[in-house]
């Protein structure tokens, strides 16, 4: 697989990544380039291009951010993810098989390079329709061949690999999965129930559990 080094220059990140998952997002645009990707994000005040890979719908694979630097592109998840970027845009149109292929073949190498087992959707973790109703999510889980490869949130049994925090305007399934747990146990989480939102009825439940 070759992957094309774009040469981006940041105005400065972070680094400690420690990816634990594979999150893929599309561009919601039908054509671009990594440098508009790069322009786009500098233009929001952020040090560049969020993600980690851009890949183009004739397979072509670009390099963004550092696979060390944490990402900007899913809120809670940056310090433990990959961000894949995908050309198109997947709500009007679908994956052309060259750029799935090339999606494939760089998921399998991330995730045997840092024993990933886990492939989301961006609106799987946040409040979006990225990647789109027509991104292949379960198509690319069932190829890359491994029935430990799921979209399958935390069970409650393992730390979810980051601080879950109070934030009544963020979507979040492990919220859910708490919420859900504390219910169970007896405990109000406001009057909107099991919602995903870390706001002051779920607050309260947790400060009497």
């Amino acid at each position: 697989m070759n992957i094309i080094n774009s040469d981006l220059k940041f105005q400065g990140l972070t680094y400690g990544n420690k990816p634990r998952m594979i999150i893929a997002h599309h561009a919601a645009a039908v054509a671009c380039s990594i440098e508009d990707i790069h322009r786009w994000h500098l233009n929001n005040g952020w040090s560049g291009c969020g993600y980690h890979y851009f890949i183009r719908k004739d397979g072509r694979v670009y390099v963004g951010r550092n696979e060390k630097a944490l990402g900007d592109h899913c809120i809670n998840y940056n310090a433990i993810s990959i961000g894949v970027y995908l050309e198109g845009d997947f709500e009007r149109e679908k994956v052309e098989e060259v750029q799935y292929g090339a999606l494939v073949k760089l998921s399998r190498y991330l995730c045997n390079k840092y024993g990933i087992d886990k492939i989301y959707g961006h609106g799987e973790l946040n409040a979006t329709s990225c990647p789109g109703e027509s991104f292949p999510l379960e198509r690319l889980r069932k190829d890359l061949g491994d029935s430990a490869i799921t979209g399958e949130v935390s069970n409650g049994t393992s730390y979810p690999g980051y601080l879950i925090r109070f934030n009544p305007s963020v979507k979040d399934k492990n919220v859910e999965l708490v919420q859900r747990k504390l219910m169970e146990k007896g405990y109000s989480v406001g009057a909107c129930g099991v919602d995903g939102y870390f706001g002051e009825g779920t607050l309260v439940a947790v400060k009497r559990f």
